[in-house]
């Protein structure tokens, strides 16, 4: 065996040098040897074909790059024709490959298997006595058998001339009589059909002569060719051991119609499949990208969509949304990551209860990094939920500077008159006579309007905010300082039970008030006046009380200058 494989070696060399293409087969068709002729021959097979290869897999290459859309389908009935071929050929035959013409020749090697050689050939056309000479296998009762057959029929010599049509290939290749095809190429014959039709659909044209050629480089391979006027035929061949060929010329016309039409409904499907593809992509891309977060729960409580920026603000694992959890069990894990610590009791008992409604729904929710959620949520057709999430901190945190902005004074950072009385209003509404009372103490400041004037106003609003600061240094957690407006000031005392207690309160402000003050250079000193009216024995009114407050440090005022001053009744009674 290693003498034989030397041998046939060193012939496939010598045959290179002569522009002959060799390969040899093993017994079970596996590819042993080829020479470079053999792949500048065949192209396709470069860089392909390999020793122990089946001669199934080479012809299935070689289809592969032949056949159109429409015979790729019938591939494997081609390859187990070509191998057929392969271990029937007695005789060599001629084919065009690539706008050459090869012959082609096969030989068995006992106990080695199968050896194929091709070489260049050329095909002349066919002279009279030629053609005589090939139509004469035909006797009358085979073409009278031809005439009556349904199809076009065709026979060829060796050298693929046409040496015999029947009529209904004349019409069906609109000739004027047989004699019109005798002698000629079949491609030849193809173009006088398609003779003033050309221009109309020149690429439709094109195509089948391209196909044509192609196909009749060897026997074997059906393949389909347009005609004018929206017709198609299949074209069968076979091939006798001596080369005549016998073509059934087939009309499919209505076939390829429907196979049209099925091509078209293909494509339209997989170009909605792709719109609908791209769409999802879309859709996927802008979820992925949204600020908002969205979560879709279906109708069995599943988890269908989870987005981004929903894993991000509600500090989920990108793994447990991964596996389409039920939202249940999503609950669950926030549930033992302590998610709701902040949420308020009503919320919590909802989303004990499963978390979702059958109606509209919004409320804003506290997460344990600090963040506040506002969580929406809109049932779905047909059942489950569709729900968003948006980070609202920013904007809370907004809304609480303009409430704070609204109720504070700008200056002294203190609550502003509206802000006081609303505190007094409140102390009022929700106090008990009997178990004690509070304090409003009304302050002015001594000398500020000389250092006013005299420095200017920048130098009188730094002053303004270090009383403001010395008079929350002297209160408690629950009394609270006001800027009534200009050097007014006043104080909430909350839980006085006596006269006395507001009195040390007052003391102490003035105390602080009246340290001197260094502002860029200069040392101020400045003193405070108070008047203090008591909850309930000088008024049960937020009204009564901030008139007697206002009243009493008159009453101080008018006695000189840091001095304080209890409402005293009509009747002169000081309480």
């Amino acid at each position: 065996m290693a003498e034989s494989a030397v041998l046939l070696r060193t012939i496939a060399q010598t045959l290179d040098g002569l522009d002959v293409a060799m390969c040899v087969f093993d017994l079970d068709d596996r590819t042993l040897l080829w020479n470079r002729a053999f792949v500048r021959f065949f192209p396709e097979h470069a860089n392909h074909v390999h020793a122990g290869e089946p001669y199934r897999d080479n012809l299935r290459r070689f289809y592969g790059n032949r056949l159109g859309v429409d015979e790729i389908v019938s591939i494997n009935r081609y390859i187990e024709e070509g191998i057929a071929r392969h271990h029937g050929q007695q005789r060599p035959y001629t084919f065009k490959h690539r706008g050459k013409w090869l012959t082609v020749a096969s030989l068995a090697l006992p106990g080695v298997g199968r050896v194929r050689v091709w070489s260049r050939s050329s095909v002349p056309r066919l002279s009279d006595t030629e053609v005589a000479g090939s139509q004469a296998h035909l006797v009358a009762g085979d073409t009278e058998l031809f005439e009556h057959v349904g199809d076009g029929v065709m026979l060829t010599n060796a050298a693929n001339g046409v040496t015999w049509v029947n009529e209904h290939f004349v019409r069906m290749y609109a000739l004027s009589d047989k004699a019109a095809a005798v002698g000629r190429q079949f491609q030849d014959v193809y173009s006088t059909a398609w003779r003033g039709h050309e221009d109309a659909d020149r690429v439709l044209y094109e195509a089948g002569l391209a196909t044509l050629t192609e196909n009749m480089r060897f026997a074997g391979a059906p393949f389909e060719l347009p005609l004018p006027g929206a017709r198609w035929v299949r074209v069968i061949e076979q091939r006798r051991h001596d080369g005549v060929g016998f073509f059934a010329h087939v009309d499919i016309s209505v076939l390829k119609r429907q196979q049209q039409e099925l091509i078209l409904a293909e494509r339209r499907a997989r170009e909605s499949e792709t719109l609908l593809g791209e769409k999802s992509r879309m859709l996927e891309a802008t979820l992925e990208r949204m600020e908002q977060g969205v979560m879709m729960v279906n109708a069995q409580g599943v988890v269908e969509v989870c987005n981004r920026r929903a894993i991000e603000l509600l500090g989920l694992p990108p793994e447990l949304m991964a596996s389409r959890p039920t939202f249940a069990e999503v609950l669950e894990y926030q549930w033992s990551t302590d998610e709701f610590a902040h949420t308020p009791e009503d919320v919590r008992q909802f989303v004990r209860g499963g978390g979702i409604l059958d109606q509209p729904q919004c409320y804003d929710r506290k997460r344990p990094d600090g963040r506040v959620i506002e969580v929406q949520s809109v049932p779905i057709e047909g059942g489950g939920v569709l729900r968003t999430y948006i980070d609202i901190t920013e904007r809370r945190r907004q809304e609480e500077r303009i409430h704070h902005l609204a109720r504070h004074d700008g200056l002294t950072l203190l609550v502003n008159r509206g802000a006081f009385l609303e505190r007094v209003t409140m102390a009022v509404d929700n106090s008990d006579a009997s178990a004690g009372g509070f304090a409003v103490h009304y302050m002015d400041l001594d000398r500020f309007k000389p250092v006013n004037d005299r420095l200017g106003h920048a130098i009188g609003d730094r002053l303004l905010a270090i009383v403001a600061e010395r008079l929350q240094g002297v209160v408690r957690d629950a009394d609270i300082v006001g800027r009534m407006g200009g050097d007014e000031f006043a104080i909430f005392q909350a839980n006085v039970q006596e006269s006395e207690q507001a009195f040390r309160l007052a003391q102490r402000a003035l105390h602080s008030v009246q340290q001197p003050i260094e502002i860029e250079g200069h040392v101020l000193q400045i003193g405070l006046s108070v008047g203090i009216a008591l909850y309930p024995e000088h008024g049960t009114t937020t009204e009564s009380l901030m008139r007697n407050a206002d009243a009493a440090l008159y009453a101080a005022k008018a006695s000189g200058l840091g001095e304080i001053s209890l409402f005293e009744r009509a009747d002169g009674v000081r309480a």
